[in-house]
């Protein structure tokens, strides 16, 4: 926050694991945003609570005590939830429901999505800059070459063609 700030732009800190409070953050942001013209910047502080990426394991520099406070008391679904059924908007049955719900949803999805056909392979190297650059270009054709020279590894029947 302290960056906005000295770039002259209004900024607020707010507790990003506060659904209210960032709501809140956020709407006054817009207010100045589209009434006054000016840029905010909105810092939510929070804990990340699991793994940098894939290749990291947090638990390697972390201790599960420190770690475990924040899932238990800080979590935003959690806290959210507490707030639900201490006015009575909220209760097991109907997290039960939703959660059944849910489940169902995504595992429909996931059914349709496996009947589609799977993008052109070329796809992969789309959208990753605004323009194709050299590199990709030739990771592009590298990896062309390389299925074409063991088509027996790669399911590409499963893949729409290539034009």
């Amino acid at each position: 926050a302290g960056r906005g700030v000295a770039y002259g732009i209004h900024t607020v800190r707010v507790d990003g694991n506060d659904l209210f409070a960032v709501y809140n953050a956020t709407k006054e942001a817009r207010r100045i945003a589209v009434e006054e013209g000016k840029p905010v910047l909105i810092e939510t502080m929070t804990y990340r609570v699991g793994h940098h990426s894939t290749s990291d394991d947090y638990t390697r520099y972390r201790e599960q005590n420190e770690v475990a406070p924040w899932q238990r008391d800080h979590n935003p679904i959690n806290r959210i939830k507490v707030w639900l059924e201490e006015h009575d908007l909220w209760n097991d049955e109907k997290n039960q429901q939703l959660r059944k719900d849910a489940r169902k949803l995504v595992l429909d999805a996931m059914k349709e999505a496996e009947r589609l056909p799977k993008p052109k392979i070329s796809e992969l190297f789309n959208d990753v800059y605004d323009s194709i650059t050299k590199d990709l270009l030739q990771q592009k054709h590298e990896l062309t070459q390389h299925i074409n020279k063991y088509p027996q590894h790669y399911p590409i029947p499963i893949h729409l063609p290539e034009e």
